[in-house]
């Protein structure tokens, strides 16, 4: 009984300080991501132009934190099928990559009310509150920007999901991670059809780039999958 006791001891401030580097190492990469999006702001020549013309700040504010947080997505949404699918399972350890995962998820949830509340200050077009909360009755791209409206609630929820596993349980806690792939899809194809910049070289890279880079781990999760059952049931029989 000790050394059952003492083992648990032990585990717990290993789970803590994963955790807490998880979150770190999470907050580092949004900072990172925020420093390169205004680092290539300036490269283009934005302040410039924003001396010239206060009103173009909030468009400059959408533009850049839109593309944080889709990066944000994207890599929260790798790193989870390199969870899922046991890739990095032996390399780091459980609690700091968990933790890094959900630092991701609620990093992306932060750029993205940035993201939507600057179009409140945007004078080229007048949203309002509604238009934000409510999906497809904005008056910019209703269709579009609505998909990536339902996106965020859906991160939202999945996000909110972590803290409740234990009460959920683990299976409902992952049947609802399956909706992670339609949410991604939803944003992306919201980040190509209504951003500014999508039909840039840089921006489209981004988009492809990460769409090819989470379709080829669903498929490495999907064999993987099919092969360890096809043991299974061969070792059953």
């Amino acid at each position: 009984m000790t050394t059952l006791n003492t083992t648990a001891d032990r585990r717990l401030p290993l789970a803590e300080t994963g955790s807490a580097v998880g979150a770190f190492l999470g907050g580092l990469i949004g900072i990172a991501l925020t420093a390169l999006v205004v680092w290539l702001l300036v490269q283009s020549g934005a302040p410039t132009w924003l001396l010239g013309s206060a009103e173009k700040g909030s468009w400059y504010v959408v533009r850049a934190s839109g593309t944080v947080a889709y990066l944000l997505l994207s890599g929260a949404t790798v790193w989870g099928l390199a969870l899922s699918s046991k890739i990095i399972k032996e390399r780091v350890p459980a609690p700091l990559t968990m933790s890094l995962h959900r630092s991701l998820s609620w990093l992306a949830i932060v750029y993205t009310l940035i993201h939507a509340g600057a179009l409140l200050f945007d004078h080229y077009y007048s949203y309002r509150l509604t238009d934000l909360l409510i999906p497809f009755i904005g008056p910019y791209r209703a269709g579009w920007v609505g998909l990536g409206v339902i996106g965020l609630y859906g991160l939202i929820l999945l996000s909110v999901s972590f803290s409740l596993k234990k009460r959920i349980g683990h299976r409902t806690w992952r049947m609802l991670h399956h909706l992670s792939f339609p949410l991604y899809l939803l944003i992306t194809l919201h980040g190509l059809m209504a951003g500014s910049d999508s039909g840039q070289a840089g921006m489209r890279g981004l988009f492809v780039g990460s769409a090819l880079l989470v379709c080829f781990l669903t498929i490495y999760r999907v064999l993987t999958m099919r092969s360890k059952q096809r043991g299974a049931r061969l070792s059953a029989g």
